[in-house]
């Protein structure tokens, strides 16, 4: 009984500290979902293991082979994965017709799935998705960063040439394939046939300032993270990170956010041409409070 009540606790505290930010409605294959889902949750701790665990299935390479699309959630399984994702009521009717969808084969069952998704999609986040993919391409690092290597170079041959041009970030060559077909699928590249290359979509414009918070702050986590082991292993020269800390009032707060916004506008407006490029670089400006300051009654004197 107590190593029954020991293993719940580990579950229960592998989950419930960190909440992934990306709503499952912006995915159309669960699969996607889940990947993006466990690569976060990850992060604090919550295995494989613990997530065959709180879905009550007795099978440990299970969650690995969905995730790897090498078997497919069935039907008895759909309880125990809401359970183990924590999915809300509407995000379990969502996620069971993302199941269903994946399984039939009837053109009619198909059909009707498929509406009743874009039903469950418009309740949400019909004014964010009406931009067609916006909000996926936000949701993980890997879709802006594929993109601006594209228009830095102006063409790529093949995903295994962008793993193998990742500095810090990795990528698997599934991974690579598929952020390609997605944003083919956007029409942020194009794909040229007889040349078997990636060429970028130059009228494509998508910017983060109108992005959720939830969304955007995963792939800033990841960056974060890089800037880490940039600064672990780069020389100086390679790279330049620089800190301060100093005290200020609101008013000279927003004076520093307006000069940072200027700052990285002045960034994206930067463009060498493609293949003028040597880099694909990324900007992370972090200002925040550290500490409170108490405003009440000072001592005589001071």
């Amino acid at each position: 009984m107590l190593a029954f009540v020991k293993k719940h606790n580990n579950i229960k505290r592998a989950m419930k500290p960190k909440q992934f930010g990306t709503p499952i409605y912006v995915y159309e294959d669960y699969v996607d979902f889940l990947n993006a889902w466990y690569s976060y949750a990850r992060r604090f701790g919550f295995t494989q293991k613990l997530f065959m665990e709180k879905a009550g299935i007795n099978a440990k390479a299970f969650f690995s082979d969905v995730l790897s699309q090498r078997k497919k959630i069935g039907e008895k399984h759909v309880a125990g994965f809401i359970n183990a994702l924590e999915l809300s009521p509407d995000e379990a009717e969502y996620f069971t017709l993302l199941v269903k969808r994946k399984n039939t084969r009837d053109p009619d069952e198909l059909s009707s799935i498929s509406k009743k998704l874009s039903i469950v999609r418009s309740k949400k986040t019909s004014a964010i998705l009406s931009g067609g993919g916006t909000l996926e391409y936000f949701s993980s690092w890997k879709y802006p960063v594929i993109r601006e290597y594209i228009k830095a170079k102006g063409f790529v041959s093949s995903p295994k040439e962008i793993c193998e041009s990742l500095i810090h970030l990795k990528l698997s060559l599934s991974d690579a394939r598929h952020a390609l077909k997605k944003l083919e699928k956007w029409n942020m590249i194009v794909f040229d046939k007889e040349k078997g290359r990636y060429y970028p979509n130059s009228d494509c414009v998508i910017t983060y300032s109108e992005m959720p918070h939830t969304v955007v702050n995963d792939v800033k986590r990841s960056l974060i993270e890089t800037s880490i082991h940039s600064m672990e292993n780069l020389q100086k020269d390679q790279r330049n990170i620089s800190m301060a800390i100093r005290g200020m009032n609101k008013e000279t707060y927003n004076r520093f956010c307006e000069k940072i916004e200027e700052v990285r506008k002045e960034f994206l407006q930067a463009d060498e041409g493609n293949g003028q490029c040597d880099n694909v670089y990324t900007l992370l400006v972090q200002l925040f409070p550290v500490m409170k300051i108490s405003q009440g009654s000072q001592e005589a004197g001071q």
